[in-house]
């Protein structure tokens, strides 16, 4: 079928935009920090925040991605119920961060675009009638 097509090649994107997004994030985060006046008990939270957003999209992708080539369905189950603290971590990158760049908010609003069609084609390969059909 296509839908696992589409699924795969959304995450393989994604597994490489996320290695962009995660350096771009922590150099701008650094940079931020030393230039920042008394201000780092603000950025130790949205730094942390960052890692577990890196920590849950990793192990995401890579369990979405096996889950897909192995055509077991509870693993990528279990992948899209990772994409929602993924999501929560990156609206607040966009929303409730101390500082905000316009560049970072571009590649956040990228990134969970991203998320998004992959829910939604996710959620199309969990479907019943997207099932492969195994002839013996």
């Amino acid at each position: 079928m296509i839908i696992p097509l589409i699924f795969e090649v959304l995450l393989y994107l994604n597994s490489y935009y996320f290695g962009f997004f995660a350096l771009c994030e922590i150099s701008m985060f650094s940079l931020k920090y030393l230039n920042g006046n008394n201000e780092s008990e603000k950025y130790q939270t949205d730094f942390s925040i960052l890692a577990f957003i890196c920590i849950i999209e990793i192990f995401r992708v890579t369990l979405a991605r096996r889950g897909n080539l192995t055509e077991k369905r509870w693993t990528v189950f279990i992948a899209l119920m990772l994409t929602i603290p993924s999501g929560a971590g990156l609206m607040f990158l966009i929303f409730l961060q101390t500082k905000i760049l316009r560049l970072e908010y571009t590649i956040c609003l990228i990134q969970f675009v991203f998320e998004i069609l992959e829910i939604a084609t996710g959620i199309l390969l969990l479907l019943p009638s997207n099932k492969s059909s195994q002839y013996y």
